[in-house]
């Protein structure tokens, strides 16, 4: 991989390129309240008070304080959330220690339709850096996007298709400049809107070097890498077209076409590499009062071309993945009946997977799946209840081995208490099935990438759990505080379990899976037994100034989150691995003028009850800070200049949820600074 993939200034590449992010710089104090921005995972059109299931949302100044190359990155202190980084090229996040397939990563409702899910060394094509909003369902969001969703939902929003018309030009243009990684980005998201229709072109270039760490990349000094990750340069072109028709009466109608490509280092070998492609066309129609029955009615379909090669080094192409789906969903939003208002929805998939070299240990797959879903709600006095259900089909039927079908069924019940107007109650209960994933039922191979041998279980039932969530939020004036506590009780939870040598010694083989005590590869087996999972959330804000004090707004956020998760085998409770350890945060923001100011530490305490796979995980601390003046306003339009320092302390950050943790740590210290226009 080379060490150094590309260079260039900040304003050149924002002259040349003329590309870059959609970060709105809503950093002034009239940005909108987050109570208050609707939530488009939800097809009922709620916003985050008035949703039962817990949601959080990042928009507006405080996405573009947070927004970093990948999903993962840009969402890892957020409470609740980590990620599973694999170096900077792959991050894939952790949601209440669920991650991989019971994780869904959409982009505008849609499944990203790539394979990330599938190891943590492939990367999401999905690029946050062109964001509008992002929202993260916790818990189980089966009942609206299906099994792959047991364990949350991240939906990523842009501005590819429209359902409004924004008259003349609007968007944003952004380039930064980074110390780290010498890392160079420039990005672009221009709107123009006419009459009844609104065209859309953005486009995203990022070109990173290999990253600065705080010393030895190994936990145990052992690593050639010292101060410097080898391996671990990142570059990332990433573009779209759009056009949407809006007509008189609403009626929305648009396409987009888009391409995602990435060229990102292993570090966990010498030379090894990964380049990616993914084309994918998307497509949506927005009828509004079709009928004297439905309030609306929403179509949506997506297609993807996705393939990557994994190279050993520069001259030796290794396995290829590849991986074509289509995705749609129709969703009718009806009038309220006897009280009730409510979406019946149904969502339709096809996919073709298939893997290619010495490396593809998942046999080519080909995979049907068809949900019917409905979710209604009605208020009672202070109460607003919630309930829904889904069933669906899924068929997986892989290339020399026996089809499987499944049939999840999946429901919840959920209530909103109004205890006053600025306090609120929520309760939910949740059953969730999954269907097993085509890794869990089908592996058999050496997976250099987690150092594994993987064997599946062609005999996996699927996985069901009950989740029970209660939570309290209170708003008013100058404080804010929010608590969740949940529970998750699962059967049939699927995992992957170390094989006993007889001697109480995980069993070691070769790529061929011969046993060999010395052997590169630990042997693990897909099994399924009971687990349960708990924990909590909290967070408080309190404005200590705001704008009947002066021209100073100052307000202090704390959190603190953990999980704890058990998976019940024959031979007693065992921990589940990489989960997120206990953490404590604490952050300022602050506004002065055309001045905006944001400073967070998080302590993330030690991991020291590691699955058995794992090893344990030292704490760390996290504190970064940034700054952003506004240089210009005219009307809608601003032009600004920031400054970020991520990792200040220059701590050595290793993430109990990666594989990798032990040989590679996160970014050292490191410094941006950029300009943003917004009009």
């Amino acid at each position: 991989m080379r060490a150094r993939l590309y260079r260039s200034t900040p304003l050149s590449l924002f002259a040349l390129t003329a590309l870059a992010s959609g970060m709105s710089l809503a950093n002034t104090p009239e940005a909108k309240p987050l109570l208050e921005i609707t939530i488009s995972a939800s097809p009922l059109g709620r916003t985050a008070d008035e949703l039962v299931q817990p949601i959080a949302v990042l928009s507006g100044e405080d996405l573009a304080s947070k927004k970093r190359a990948s999903i993962g990155e840009t969402l890892a202190n957020e409470p609740g959330i980590s990620t599973g980084d694999f170096g900077a090229g792959a991050s894939r996040p952790v949601i209440r220690g669920q991650s991989g397939p019971r994780v869904d990563l959409l982009a505008n409702g849609i499944s990203a339709m790539d394979v990330s899910a599938l190891s943590p060394d492939h990367a999401v094509t999905i690029n946050p850096l062109i964001a509008r909003q992002i929202e993260i369902i916790k818990g189980p969001a089966s009942l609206l996007y299906g099994s792959s969703a047991s364990g949350g939902v991240v939906n990523v929003t842009d501005s590819r298709l429209a359902t409004e018309v924004t008259e003349g030009f609007s968007g944003s243009l952004e380039a930064s400049q980074g110390s780290n990684a010498r890392n160079a980005l420039g990005a672009a998201d221009i709107n123009y809107g006419q009459g009844n229709h609104q065209w859309h072109i953005d486009g995203t270039r990022s070109r990173s070097e290999n990253y600065a760490i705080p010393g030895n990349a190994a936990v145990d000094g052992s690593s050639p890498s010292q101060g410097r990750l080898a391996n671990s340069a990142n570059d990332l072109d990433n573009g779209a077209l759009g056009y949407s028709y809006i007509s008189d009466a609403g009626n929305a109608f648009g396409f987009s076409a888009s391409q995602y490509d990435q060229r990102y280092g292993l570090p966990v070998e010498d030379e090894a590499f990964i380049v990616m492609r993914q084309r994918r066309y998307d497509a949506q129609a927005l009828l509004r009062d079709p009928i004297s029955a439905l309030e609306s009615l929403r179509f949506k379909i997506s297609d993807s071309r996705y393939g990557h090669t994994e190279f050993e080094d520069a001259a030796t192409a290794g396995t290829r993945f590849t991986n074509n789906e289509t995705q749609a969903r129709i969703e009718a939003v009806h009038q309220p009946i006897a009280g009730f208002r409510g979406v019946v929805g149904v969502q339709l998939g096809q996919r073709e997977f298939a893997a290619i070299g010495d490396e593809a240990y998942v046999p080519a797959t080909k995979s049907q799946q068809a949900g019917l879903f409905v979710l209604e709600e009605r208020r009672f006095g202070r109460n607003k209840i919630e309930l829904g259900a889904r069933v669906e089909s899924v068929r997986m039927d892989p290339e020399g081995a026996v089809a499987r079908d499944f049939t999840p069924v999946s429901a919840s019940l959920g209530n909103l208490y109004d205890i006053s107007e600025n306090s609120h109650l929520r309760i939910t209960l949740t059953h969730a099935e999954r269907a097993p994933a085509i890794e869990e039922l089908y592996a058999q191979g050496p997976h250099a990438a987690t150092g594994t041998f993987e064997v599946g279980g062609a005999q996996l039932r699927l996985e069901q759990s009950q989740d029970l969530e209660i939570g309290f939020d209170h708003h008013q004036g100058r404080f804010g505080f929010e608590a969740s506590v949940f529970h998750k009780q699962a059967r049939n939870y699927i995992y992957a379990s170390e094989v006993d040598d007889g001697l109480g010694n995980p069993t070691r083989v070769e790529d061929d899976g011969t046993v060999n005590a010395a052997g590169e590869f630990l042997l693990i087996n897909y099994r399924q037994n009971r687990a349960r999972f708990s924990g909590y959330e909290l967070a408080a804000n309190y404005a200590l100034l705001n704008e009947t004090d002066g021209p100073v707004q100052l307000s202090i956020r704390g959190f603190t989150d953990a999980v704890r998760g058990t998976i019940e085998t024959s031979t007693g409770d065992a921990p589940a691995p990489r989960l997120t350890p206990a953490r404590y945060g604490l952050s300022l923001h602050g506004h002065f003028k055309a001045t905006s100011a944001n400073i967070s530490y998080v302590q993330a305490m030690d991991q020291d009850r590691p699955g058995r796979l794992d090893t344990q995980t030292a704490g760390y601390g996290l504190l970064n800070a940034d700054v952003s003046v506004v240089l210009h306003r005219h009307g809608s339009s601003e032009a600004s200049v920031f400054v970020q320092g991520t990792n200040l302390l220059d701590d050595d950050i290793r993430r109990a949820t990666s594989f990798i943790k032990d040989a590679v740590p996160a970014p050292g210290r490191g410094g941006v600074v950029g300009l943003r226009y917004k009009f």
